[in-house]
């Protein structure tokens, strides 16, 4: 049954973000108690368990105070996609709102926050509780996984014997051609190798993939180029994680994924349900926010920050360390702000982080954890900017924006004018307050970001119009054209003598 993402017109779908340290929980609670809301977390970090300093969650006083959904669901080594939240918080935000009640949808990863407000994504599921990862091939897009640990394992094996991967290509080639071949999957295309055109089945094709250990990056480019063309152009050969995600999403819905994307940019910029949805962006003047995130991390470390570092690496990261596999920062909740700036007094013995080194190392650790905090907001509100407010190809939802430099002021700024919003469209009265300015540069609806250019001279493919532009005006590319000019006389001259 597939899922309804309807949302009420009568009951607003109430969306609280802004960068961290700007309020939210402190505004999702007040809401939450004037209206009885409910919280769900959109914050990429704080769905795991554990971390609960580091990920500034809300604390267990604070959550008897409303209900949280998308709180501590995960364990750290769980893998969670913005599908995964699109398809779980949807479902709450229908229950809530046949309950009569407000969804407040309150976090900083923007992208969660996107996938509920607009028609946006290709996978769908109907397993709310099961994980994307889970049931897909998208293991590989984690290195440590054991998928990736098997493909590698076999990748060697297969690099050490060359004579018999040739030979188990050869016979798939006799298998492909067939007379008794599945005609009607045949890929009109063909696939080009060596200058011959074969041609190759559905079938053939997916036990191509379950055995992709065996091609390289250009032969599996070649295949996907078969089947779907224009996406093969958009995507660089080197890419090879998104080159077999294209050809599996050929393989699963018998559509090329270029279609796909084509179709879902017709709806992606289309609200799910246009006057349903508010949104409340916190925002706080620039130094003064620099000023109280610096503050805010000298408070987690007087909360136990440290403690919690140390006590999370021990059972999660000091024993893959010691393994031989060098740490990961890009995955799951290892991403959270902390875990890199403090490695290196993590990995000290006790003795050596009581040492005047290891002292050294904390404060170096925590001006990094700073100085990386106030990276981070500044990077979030540029993204609720662009993503929402110049976004040229979206339908803008009303956006209010919340004043919270002055804490002297935030009843009147913040929590009293949030009450008002909300009272307003859910009774159909005028707002007293106007909604933020859209700039939307016309530009930006020119760019095309997926061609596919091939630079003869530096042989080098580049995807983005933007990037070869830039690539034909580097210092790189001047270089190469300056010594093949020097080089093509030279050669003439060889040729006359």
């Amino acid at each position: 049954m597939a899922l309804r993402t309807v949302i009420s017109s009568r009951i607003p779908m109430v969306i609280i973000l802004g960068a961290t340290g700007t309020g939210k929980t402190k505004l999702s609670l007040e809401l939450a108690q004037r209206f009885e809301a409910e919280i769900i977390n959109a914050d990429s970090m704080q769905v795991y368990k554990g971390l609960d300093i580091v990920t500034a969650k809300a604390t267990p006083q604070e959550r008897e105070k409303a209900p949280h959904h998308l709180l501590d669901i995960l364990e750290p080594h769980q893998m969670f996609t913005v599908v995964d939240f699109r398809n779980r918080a949807l479902k709450i935000i229908e229950d809530l709102i046949d309950q009569g009640k407000i969804p407040l949808i309150v976090g900083g990863t923007n992208y969660y926050i996107e996938s509920v407000v607009y028609n946006i994504l290709v996978e769908e599921m109907n397993d709310y509780d099961s994980l994307l990862w889970d049931q897909s091939r998208r293991k590989r897009d984690y290195p440590d996984s054991e998928h990736n640990q098997e493909v590698e394992a076999k990748r060697t094996q297969t690099d050490g014997n060359k004579d018999q991967i040739q030979a188990t290509t050869s016979d798939k080639k006799e298998t492909d051609e067939r007379p008794n071949a599945n005609k009607s999957f045949t890929i009109e295309q063909g696939l080009e190798t060596n200058g011959k055109i074969d041609i190759i089945t559905k079938e053939q094709l997916q036990k191509d993939v379950d055995v992709e250990y065996t091609f390289n990056n250009e032969e599996i480019h070649a295949k996907l180029k078969a089947i779907d063309p224009a996406m093969a152009g958009r995507l660089h050969p080197n890419n090879r994680r998104k080159v077999l995600r294209a050809i599996e999403v050929w393989l699963k819905t018998g559509k090329r994924h270029s279609e796909i994307l084509e179709q879902q940019k017709q709806t992606e910029g289309q609200l799910r349900k246009p006057g349903s949805t508010v949104i409340l962006w916190l925002k706080c003047e620039q130094n003064v926010h620099h000023e109280r995130l610096d503050k805010r991390v000298d408070t987690m470390i007087e909360e136990g920050l440290i403690k919690e570092l140390l006590d999370f690496h021990a059972r999660h990261n000091k024993q893959r360390i010691e393994d031989g596999k060098p740490p990961d920062y890009t995955k799951g909740i290892f991403q959270t702000l902390g875990f890199k700036e403090f490695h290196n007094y993590l990995m000290l013995s006790e003795e050596e982080r009581n040492s005047e080194t290891g002292q050294k190392l904390l404060e170096q650790s925590i001006k990094c954890m700073k100085l990386a905090t106030r990276r981070y907001a500044r990077r979030q509100t540029k993204m609720v900017r662009g993503r929402f407010l110049e976004h040229p190809a979206r339908e803008i939802p009303p956006i209010y924006e919340l004043d919270t430099t002055d804490l002297t002021l935030w009843d009147e700024l913040v929590t009293k004018k949030a009450i008002h919003i909300i009272d307003s469209y859910m009774n159909g009265t005028p707002c007293d307050y106007t909604t933020a300015t859209v700039t939307i540069d016309e530009e930006k609806k020119k760019i095309d970001g997926n061609s596919y250019n091939y630079c003869e001279v530096c042989n080098r493919v580049m995807i983005g119009d933007n990037v070869y532009a830039i690539h034909l005006k580097s210092f790189r590319h001047m270089r190469v054209l300056k010594k093949k000019k020097q080089i093509q006389p030279s050669l003439a001259a060889d040729n006359l003598e």
